[in-house]
């Protein structure tokens, strides 16, 4: 990649070890790299502060959430202040602009059904410039948060990853946060790699009680961490939003092979026609036709379209160079009230 695509080769080798293991100490990342734990931490704090590059905390693959993506067309004129209404809202994870007959796709997370419903029946009214909104409700999530860049040996991804096993996708099976967890997990939002003593300072808790419970809901897939960046800068300036259709019986095979592609950012099977639901990085449009040609036996596309531009992503709002300019945490199990539905408060 190097300085065209606006990281040098330096500075993706240390996203793709942090994509391994987003929490990893820069004492042990340097060696790994070949580099001093002052270099990389150097060069990670001013990529972070440039909003380059962040991680977050993710909820775990066993943490009980309903989800839905939501195709928002926009009366004429209002799509971009469509997408900064949704942007504020904390069960509103992910907003992008898009091309196509729809203006805008989102994904919203709730705890449960109910407070998902009342969400996918209040967002219409309550975000002025809506026209038309088209849901598609979740089944099962198949993508995982540590997307790789494929710039660092398989012998540096072992000695980053330090004994922590890669993530696998899986079904939501249920489990539940307390409200400790919530609190966690939230003060890990603005920075997933948020010192342990901090972190303590900010919940009045011990520090070595901090440190244990991250281990515990990390080794029990309630807690993950995902790292982030300016996609463009990164190499993968083009995103593509697919709408697959899957035959029943193979749509969970189909969601697994889709979601371990190297491309692959989100896939999430949905109730409907089409579904599954995946939104995938590519360094050119022109690669898309030898994407989809990996597709499975009997997985058809029922429409595609260009992500024009990710307004929101996990949290972070973004710029129009995909740089990290603030953030809204995303936050499932936030009462769903009418000031958060007005507001987006």
């Amino acid at each position: 990649m190097g300085q065209e695509a606006g990281f040098d080769e330096v500075d993706v080798s240390i996203l793709d070890a942090m994509h391994v293991n987003p929490r990893v100490s820069f004492e042990k990342l340097g060696p790994a790299l070949g580099l001093s734990p002052a270099t990389v931490s150097r060069r990670w704090q001013r990529l972070a502060a440039s909003g380059r590059v962040w991680v977050s905390s993710v909820p775990g693959p066993q943490v009980a959430l309903v989800g839905a993506v939501c195709e928002i067309e926009a009366v004429p004129g209002q799509a971009h202040d469509v997408a900064r209404a949704l942007a504020g809202m904390p069960h509103v994870v992910s907003v992008y602009l898009t091309s196509g007959d729809h203006d805008l796709a989102a994904l919203v997370f709730a705890a449960g059904m109910r407070e998902l419903t009342a969400l996918l029946l209040g967002i219409p009214a309550a975000v002025a410039g809506i026209a038309r909104v088209r849901t598609h409700v979740g089944i099962a999530w198949y993508s995982d948060a540590q997307w790789r860049l494929g710039a660092i040996s398989s012998r540096e991804e072992r000695e980053v990853r330090d004994g922590t096993r890669p993530g696998q996708p899986s079904l939501w099976r249920g489990q539940v946060y307390s409200e400790q967890d919530r609190a966690l997990y939230l003060a890990l939002q603005p920075d997933g790699r948020a010192r342990y003593r901090d972190l303590a300072a900010r919940l009045d808790t011990p520090e070595h009680l901090v440190r244990r419970r991250i281990a515990e809901l990390v080794r029990r897939e309630l807690l993950a961490f995902r790292t982030d960046f300016a996609r463009g800068e990164g190499g993968w300036p083009a995103q593509v939003i697919l709408w697959l259709s899957a035959p029943g019986d193979s749509l969970h095979d189909a969601g697994l092979a889709i979601g371990a592609w190297r491309e692959t950012r989100i896939c999430l099977s949905v109730v409907g026609t089409a579904n599954l639901f995946v939104v995938v990085q590519l360094h050119r449009l022109a690669e898309l036709g030898d994407l989809l040609a990996r597709l499975g036996p009997g997985v058809a596309v029922t429409d595609q379209r260009v992500v024009l531009r990710p307004v929101k992503s996990w949290g972070r709002l973004l710029d129009p160079d995909g740089h990290a300019t603030g953030l809204v945490p995303a936050d499932p199990w936030s009462p769903v009230t009418d000031k958060n539905l007005d507001t987006g408060s």
